[in-house]
């Protein structure tokens, strides 16, 4: 984890933690992805996510929060990122892990559904999400909320589902 100390724009200090986690991008035979409506706020769309435990590896934490998120209890991982992706939360963000942490540090993965294994937000622990739909990658990107989009720029073509392009905003790690 890295810690360094920025200014708020209130004049505090804050301390810059970048929380683990993992991003799920399934896609399907026509090169399709899945993306997610968050329940809070309604209309934004994002890959399914989550948080990393201590002593858990990506590989786990990924199965566990697909399960968690989206009711499956089986995938197939495709691939995975080398290292992580940065993204930083902007000023003024008021989510729990917005006041907690500066960002994230996401390792993505490509991941598909075995046959027979279908997404269910009724099934899912966590009500993270009120709707799913498969998209064009480049959907996706439209429908992200702004500050992630490099990060998923930056994410996709390391997985090889767009091509590379050159971003500012986040950092392959």
């Amino acid at each position: 984890m890295l810690a360094t100390s920025h200014r708020a724009e209130r004049g505090r200090a804050l301390e810059a933690i970048y929380r683990p986690c993992v991003l799920a991008v399934f896609t399907n035979q026509g090169g399709q992805v899945l993306v997610a409506e968050r329940v809070h706020p309604s209309s934004s769309w994002q890959f399914p996510q989550g948080g990393i435990d201590p002593g858990e590896t990506p590989e786990l934490a990924v199965k566990r929060e697909m399960h968690e998120e989206l009711g499956v209890k089986r995938v197939v991982i495709i691939g995975r990122t080398a290292g992580t992706i940065r993204y930083y939360f902007p000023a003024g963000l008021q989510t729990e892990i917005a006041k907690k942490y500066r960002g994230q540090d996401q390792v993505w993965f490509h991941l598909q559904l075995p046959a027979g294994e279908v997404p269910d937000l009724a099934k899912a622990s966590d009500k993270e999400f009120q709707a799913l739909a498969w998209v064009s990658p480049e959907e996706a990107l439209r429908l992200v909320v702004d500050f992630k989009r490099g990060a998923y720029e930056q994410g996709l073509a390391a997985l090889g589902i767009l091509p590379k392009v050159a971003d500012h905003h986040s950092q392959i790690g």
